[in-house]
């Protein structure tokens, strides 16, 4: 008998490189001639942007670079000053199963800036990078879904139907999102911007048919002088942004993991229209969509012949069900010893580092910085790294991927013996169920079936765990004679009912 089996394909992105990874980059800066000598450094912070990423044979380049401020007290003690330094970041990533023609995924993220004076007039900067890349590959998954040739009229098939969820676009968009600030009425009036920090927040997406609407907030925290007195103060504003992208295929129920990367800003004061100071932001950023979907497809699960003994060759495909994205929260309460005593705070940041789901635990490092005022006038910080920790509330056979981490708010207040710091850290990823389907991969009749000695019909009762299937395949019938000899409704239960079982020759 010429017998094959017929194939079909469901087109998807297959994932062929995955990287999550902290490195460290340094640079040293020269206190510019116009800037008076350090005495003591408060702290240093910046923003980390992506510039370029490059796939090619076998590797993945990224480049771009941390912006950071440093914040010092002068020679004297007179006021604060601060010290711009750009920290460049270059990571060449071996990447086996990556080609020019991958898509790919990337973000760059500050998880720790520190700096040290090497004498009055050098500083170096010390920056920890989280590295976040992955990469994907246009594919087809091929399943067995039929028996084809000559005489595949003479086969019985089942088939069982499966509801997939692959990763079925990447894609991405770049935006700029800009926006002038004006102080809250009992601000103290701008002076000195001597510090800056941007970040992301709270983006996300939904689909309309084959587009996504991605949207989220750009959120600038500053410290500035004021312009009178010269105290140091703070103050934050965010901006709503919203894009379209193309994720060129239909969606029916997506998951969609958006990779927010910036990749330029622009902070400055500026004199607005009614005359007083306020602060310009212009953020570039890319926009990466990942975005899974659920998908239908048919597979071949058994079959058999009632003229001929057929040999059957199976397999099994890996895929993923199941996939959705989640985040959680956690919550961080820590007293930080500070000396001298702190009068008022100025500041509390937080930046998070390289975020992981182990036994069920969503963990994270954080960074926690206090800048505060004391009584002798001076503007002081503290800093410590406290672990933030969650449960990834998985579901059974599930597994977290592509793990991140940030600071969603964090506020501080003056306690004994110190500050009293409470953040809140958002770990945000996508839970998925990996498993297989079963397939017939070949088919091959070996030699006719016995026919000899085969009653015309049988009677069976039917078992807990027998179908009209399993029954059509013992007893060389097919599911239509017997429900039709039965007159049954095939999605009928027929655990315990008795059956007459016609055989059937081809």
């Amino acid at each position: 008998m010429d017998l094959t089996v017929k194939r079909s394909g469901l087109e998807l992105c297959e994932k062929v490189f995955e990287y999550s990874m902290p490195v460290e980059q340094a640079a040293e800066s020269v206190v510019p001639d116009t800037q008076p000598d350090v005495e003591r450094i408060l702290f240093a912070a910046g923003t980390a942007l992506l510039s370029a990423k490059e796939p090619r044979e076998g590797a993945i380049s990224l480049a771009g670079s941390v912006e950071a401020s440093v914040l010092y007290v002068p020679e004297g003690g007179a006021g604060l000053c601060t010290l711009a330094v750009s920290v460049p970041v270059s990571v060449e990533l071996d990447a086996p199963g990556v080609t020019a023609e991958s898509l790919t995924a990337a973000s760059l993220g500050v998880a720790a800036v520190d700096a040290r004076a090497l004498n009055p007039r050098k500083v170096l900067v010390r920056c920890t990078v989280n590295v976040c890349a992955e990469a994907y590959a246009a594919s087809v998954l091929e399943l067995g879904c039929g028996i084809g040739g000559e005489d595949a009229g003479a086969v019985e098939t089942l088939t069982e139907q499966y509801t997939v969820t692959p990763v079925v676009s990447v894609c991405e968009r770049t935006c700029v999102v800009s926006d002038e600030y004006r102080l809250q009425p009992g601000l103290l009036p701008i002076g000195r911007l001597l510090w800056h920090g941007v970040e992301l927040c709270g983006v996300g997406a939904r689909a309309v048919g084959s587009r996504l609407v991605v949207s989220g907030t750009a959120r600038l925290a500053a410290v500035y002088e004021a312009a009178e007195s010269s105290e140091t103060a703070s103050v934050s504003f965010e901006t709503e942004f919203s894009q379209m992208l193309d994720a060129g295929t239909e969606l029916v129920n997506p998951c969609v993991t958006v990779i927010a990367a910036p990749t330029a800003e622009y902070i400055e004061t500026v004199t607005l229209a009614a005359g007083e100071k306020g602060i310009s932001a212009e953020v570039h950023m890319a926009l990466q969509c990942v975005v899974s979907d659920d998908r239908r497809c048919e597979c071949l699960a058994d079959c058999y012949s009632n003229v001929c003994e057929i040999d059957v060759t199976r397999g099994e495909l890996k895929t993923d069900f199941n996939r959705r994205a989640a985040t959680l929260r956690a919550a961080i309460n820590e007293t930080i010893a500070a000396s001298p005593m702190p009068v008022s705070i100025v500041r509390a940041l937080c930046t998070a580092g390289p975020a992981e789901c182990e036994d069920g635990r969503l963990r994270c490092a954080v960074t926690a910085t206090v800048l505060y005022t004391a009584s002798d006038g001076g503007v002081y910080a503290v800093q410590r790294r406290i672990s933030a920790e969650t449960s990834a509330s998985l579901a059974e056979g599930e597994r977290a991927e592509c793990v991140r981490a940030c600071c969603a708010a964090c506020t501080a207040g003056i306690a004994q013996g110190g500050v009293d710091f409470r953040a809140q850290v958002d770990f945000s990823f996508t839970a998925l169920r990996r498993g297989a389907i079963g397939e017939i991969c070949a088919v091959e009749c070996s030699e006719a079936a016995e026919a000899a000695g085969r009653p015309s019909v049988t009677v069976v009762r039917a078992g807990g765990t027998d179908s009209l299937w399993i029954l059509a395949k013992r007893c060389h019938s097919t599911t239509a004679a017997i429900a039709e000899q039965n007159e049954l409704d095939p999605s009928a239960p027929i655990a315990g009912r008795v059956l007459l079982i016609p055989a059937v020759r081809q």
